[in-house]
């Protein structure tokens, strides 16, 4: 039973990633790059150790993204001032532009193309969020 239930948690994921990113597609990002430059935007800045965190990345795949980032002028890398050693990711001029380019609702959170609140009433909203959150906890519990 709790495989199917992992299966349908992983189709609704899946079928809403897919759906995003088919909808950004015109306008040349994809969902992961609208999510981090709307934390570089609101942050002012993270180092990329915190972004493949942000991200549930390794350093490689964040190393590759934020080079694709680079490449387009989206994001600029600094010295952190605090600690020379580290670097700081920002988004750009280029890169805030690029997300204001994208209609608000493909991107803002819990307002995509697919919204859970068309497709569920308030207390089914309510029921699903307190076992999902049950089910997140459990599973953070355990690693």
């Amino acid at each position: 039973m709790s495989g199917r239930i992992l299966e349908l948690i992983s189709r609704v994921h899946l079928s809403h990633k897919r759906r995003v990113a088919r909808e950004l597609a015109p306008y040349g990002i994809n969902p992961k790059q609208v999510f981090l430059l709307r934390k570089l935007k609101e942050t002012g800045g993270l180092a990329p150790s915190a972004i493949a965190e942000l991200l549930f990345a390794d350093r490689p795949t964040v190393t590759s993204m934020l080079g694709t980032l680079e490449r387009a002028g989206w994001v600029t890398r600094r010295g952190d001032p605090g600690d020379g050693r580290r670097v700081v990711i920002e988004a750009s001029a280029a890169g805030v532009a690029k997300l204001a380019s994208v209609p608000e609702c493909l991107w803002r959170t819990g307002r995509t193309a697919f919204d859970p609140e068309v497709w569920l009433d308030a207390e089914e909203r309510r029921d699903l969020r307190r076992l999902l959150e049950k089910l997140a906890d459990a599973l953070e519990e355990r690693c």
